[in-house]
Parts: C-alpha cells; sequence; structure tokens
C-alpha cells in the first residue's frame, strides 16, 4: 500500500444529490456501503466536473444514516487517484455536517483485540484495494463470459475497436496467468487448515432442504438493489453492461429502474437473445427491450 497514491481531502463540499444506491455490497458480499451521485455546487465555474453528476462512496455507518433521504449536504470529500485505468478518481465522503455545521461522525475506524486503533486513512486505503481486487475479478469473469460464449464474437456488435480487444486479451492471460503462479507458489492458509471432509459429511451437505425438490426447486434470491441487477447482468453469457440494462428496460439510465424483478427478467432475455442475432425477435428486442 505504500505505493498507492495519497489521497487528498477537499473540505465542506456542498453537493446536490441526484441519486443514492443504498447497501451496495462489497468486500466479498460481507459488507455494504452507499454510493451517491451528486453534482458539486462548489466547483468553480470553468472546473471540468463543474455541473457534472459525481459518483461518492460512503463507508461510514453513521454517515450512511444521515445522508439517505438528504437532496443536500456539506461533506469532505477525499479523492485518489487511479493511475494507469480508466475509471478514477476515487471519491469517498469521509465526513458530513449537520445543519448547525458539527461533524455528524465522530467514530474512530478500525479496532482488534488491543488498544491500536487503524486511521480513517489507512481504513480507506484498505477498502480501495478490496474494491480493486473485486472490480479486477469482475473484468476477467466478463471477457471469459465472451471468450467461452457458444456465440460467435462479433467486434462490431460489442462496439470493441480490434485494437482494443488485443490489448483487452493481452492484459486477460497476463491476470490468469498470474492468477496460476500465486495458486501454484503457496497454498492459502485457509485451503491448507480446512479439514478433510468424510464421505458420510457430503452427502448430508448437498441434501436439499425439506420441501425442496427437482420438481418444487427454491424460489430464486430476490434483486436486492440496481448495484444488484447489473452485478447479475455482468455475469451473463453474454454479458449485459449497463447501457444495454437501461435499453432493455426502456429507460434512459439504469439507477432509475424501479421494479427490479420486471427488470432482471427482460435483462436475461436481452442476453440471450444476443446470442443469437439472426432470432427474428431480435429487431422486436433492441427496439423496445422487451
Amino acid at each position: 500500500m505504500a505505493d498507492r497514491p495519497q489521497g487528498t481531502t477537499i473540505p465542506k463540499q456542498r453537493l446536490s444529490i441526484t441519486n443514492i444506491e443504498m447497501d451496495v455490497p462489497y468486500s466479498q458480499g460481507t459488507k455494504q456501503l452507499d454510493r451517491v451521485h451528486a453534482v458539486n455546487l462548489s466547483l468553480p465555474e470553468g472546473d471540468p466536473m463543474a455541473g457534472k453528476d459525481l459518483r461518492l462512496t460512503i463507508f461510514n455507518g453513521d454517515l450512511k444514516t444521515f445522508v439517505r433521504g438528504k437532496t443536500n449536504l456539506v461533506a469532505d470529500i477525499e479523492e485518489r487517484p487511479r493511475p494507469e485505468s480508466d475509471y478514477g478518481p476515487d471519491r469517498t465522503i469521509v465526513q458530513v455536517y449537520d445543519d448547525q455545521g458539527q461533524p455528524v461522525s465522530r467514530k474512530q475506524f478500525g479496532g482488534g483485540g488491543g488498544s491500536w486503533k487503524r486511521s480513517l486513512e489507512d481504513d480507506l486505503a484498505l477498502e480501495a484495494v478490496k474494491r480493486l481486487s473485486i472490480e479486477g475479478q469482475t473484468a476477467i469473469a466478463q471477457v471469459g463470459g465472451l471468450l467461452t460464449s457458444p456465440a460467435d464474437l462479433n467486434l462490431e456488435e460489442l462496439a470493441l475497436d480490434p485494437e482494443i480487444w488485443t490489448r483487452i486479451l493481452g492484459k486477460y492471460w497476463k491476470a490468469v496467468e498470474q492468477s496460476l503462479d500465486n495458486f501454484l507458489a503457496k497454498p492459502t492458509q485457509a485451503t491448507a487448515a480446512k479439514p478433510v471432509q468424510r464421505a458420510q459429511d457430503t452427502r448430508q451437505a448437498v441434501q436439499p432442504p425439506a420441501g425442496v425438490s427437482k420438481d418444487n426447486p427454491p424460489p430464486p434470491d430476490p434483486v436486492k438493489h440496481v448495484g444488484d441487477l447489473l452485478t447479475r447482468a455482468a455475469k451473463l453469457v453474454p454479458p449485459v453492461n449497463p447501457a444495454e440494462v437501461a435499453q432493455a428496460c426502456q429507460v434512459e439510465r439504469a439507477d432509475q429502474l424501479t421494479d427490479l424483478e420486471d427488470a432482471w427478467k427482460k435483462v436475461q432475455a436481452y442476453s440471450k437473445k444476443k446470442k443469437d442475432p439472426s432470432d427474428p425477435e431480435w429487431d422486436k428486442l433492441t427496439r423496445d427491450g422487451n
């Protein structure tokens, strides 16, 4: 983490909130964050980000509770550059002020078995590393899905320049090779410590819950929020990106969706039709999203 660019905290920025995505899972689904879309009204005229919808992240529970339902607020924003990436900078709301100008969160981050407390700076840096890991895994899965798709890969339909696709493939195989090297070099502690499961335990583990059978499968998990919908869409084969999700559901942006279960059905249908553009329903699907 020592080589990671240091963040810059910009104090007391006036934000006009346009949308909030609540309880977006991260850290392998063990934690949740809020993703705020807002316009920074404190930026001077002529600033390239002035008037633009910015995406900011909130990890702190006190701040998430306070911000929800607000349309305007004053906040400290930490920006961290992401060199050699098309994404970024990362923008995190690290403090919010109430109507009396007092800071909302007084929480100490971190903790453990002793008196040591991890600083806010270290906590944010750790979460940023985790986000990078999750984004990397998602990108690898998307490329792998394209490569293993039974349909012929059509770069023009995917709006991919051949030169860009060649560069993506190079990064993909490099990531795969690195992952294999890491795996072969040293087994993870969790794998080494895992006890051997007896055959009897294995048989018990695969038993379905009472009342569940082949003819009566368990109901699918409901779509929790827009972020969950977009994650599921990215894992389809072929994957469906956010712009295509909006197209399939006939909205301008995915964050405008309200009926998420209906949207998920439309996205699955969209992915299925992408496999075979010669299908007579393809033109209708791409036209009206049904």
